[in-house]
């Protein structure tokens, strides 16, 4: 049984004990004097229960008056400023509970930020895109595959225009420059596939004598030579080489007139094929084979005079189809540094086309191979 305060048991004493009062008459008698008075046995003078009771424990807070107290039973969750039952997880609260990542806040949250709208850390590959850390991000569809759009690590994927050469791919990346009039440091334009505006040549690694099976053989021989380097588009290779009645220019006419040549390592050797017939290359030569290594003073199947027209009807190893040391082929000279004494007689001579003849059992006859 709960404790009662006394200035309770006062205010229950005057409302409902009669044992509590004063007993009739004064305990002064009718002379002035005081006497003694014996008090009243409570067991026959209380009642056994009150009649009227006052419940203390229910009074509504702020209802109760002077003195009295009240008691509250459950828990009580309490709530905030905005109604939100306070305990309660809620991703936007600014406070980081058991099921959140992170939570900066109703302000702070954001799809395009460190902690997501649903309080989850905007990470690569989740779709979104974090501003200032990712420069994309597509989530499932992220791949270093070449042409994605974003690669696994919320870059750019390798693509036409990111303006790095893939050379499985491509052929030149100028960037913004792609499919505009400026081209590279060598002049040399990329058009909006990232195909270099070029043709490609190189000399043969391997010699031959003179028995290459006529123009087709030689032309063969070229394939095969860009087949095995890996060269791209290997059947475009075609042998510059003039027979008695064949003259190599006529074999490359339906070159475009306004594409330079490029050695395989991609340094440019002449303008068009008409300034190749009329000057020569440029620089020091076609000095680079099918698979980019450098082969200077080498001589070279040609039986072509600067002009690109046919030489000699005789020196051509029977059309390019024997091996007999009775026949001889004209034969050019393939490259020279540019540092060697012979360079400028190499130029101004065309030693390049012709220089001197060959018997044909020799494995002497590298080729140049051009593309059309």
């Amino acid at each position: 049984m709960p404790l009662i305060a006394p200035r309770h048991l006062l205010l229950l004493c005057s409302l409902t004990v009669p044992a509590c009062k004063e007993p009739a008459g004064s305990l002064e008698d009718d002379t002035g004097t005081t006497g003694t008075t014996t008090a009243p046995d409570p067991s026959t003078t209380m009642p056994d229960t009150p009649t009227t009771t006052l419940d203390i424990t229910t009074t509504a807070p702020g209802d109760e008056g002077p003195g009295t107290t009240s008691t509250t039973s459950g828990t009580d969750t309490g709530t905030d400023a905005a109604g939100t039952t306070t305990g309660a997880t809620e991703c936007g609260n600014g406070v980081v509970e058991d099921d959140e990542a992170c939570d900066d806040g109703l302000s702070g949250n954001d799809n395009n930020r460190f902690c997501t709208a649903d309080c989850t850390l905007n990470v690569c590959g989740d779709g979104k895109l974090f501003v200032g850390w990712e420069l994309c991000d597509e989530g499932a569809a992220n791949s270093d595959e070449y042409g994605s759009l974003c690669a696994e690590d919320c870059q750019p994927g390798a693509r036409c225009g990111d303006h790095k050469l893939q050379k499985e791919f491509e052929t030149c990346d100028l960037g913004l420059e792609n499919g505009g009039q400026k081209g590279d440091n060598q002049g040399i334009l990329c058009d909006t596939s990232c195909r270099a505006q070029q043709l490609r040549g190189f000399i043969t690694n391997d010699g031959f004598t003179g028995a290459l099976d006529g123009l087709f053989g030689a032309d063969l021989k070229c394939k095969a030579a860009a087949t095995a380097a890996g060269l791209a588009s290997p059947e475009r290779f075609h042998a510059y080489l003039s027979t008695a009645d064949v003259d190599a220019k006529d074999r490359f006419d339906k070159v475009v007139a306004s594409l330079p040549y490029v050695l395989v390592t991609g340094k440019k050797f002449a303008e068009m094929v008409p300034e190749q017939n009329a000057a020569g290359p440029l620089g020091e030569g076609i000095s680079v084979t099918e698979y980019g290594s450098t082969l200077y003073e080498t001589y070279v199947a040609t039986n072509t005079a600067p002009g690109g027209i046919s030489f000699s009807p005789e020196e051509n190893c029977l059309g390019w189809s024997s091996a007999k040391p009775d026949y001889t082929g004209r034969v050019g000279f393939s490259a020279l540094p540019i540092d060697s004494p012979d360079a400028m007689a190499w130029q101004a001579e065309q030693w390049w086309t012709g220089v001197k003849s060959r018997q044909c059992d020799k494995a002497v006859f590298h080729l140049y191979c051009l593309e059309l």
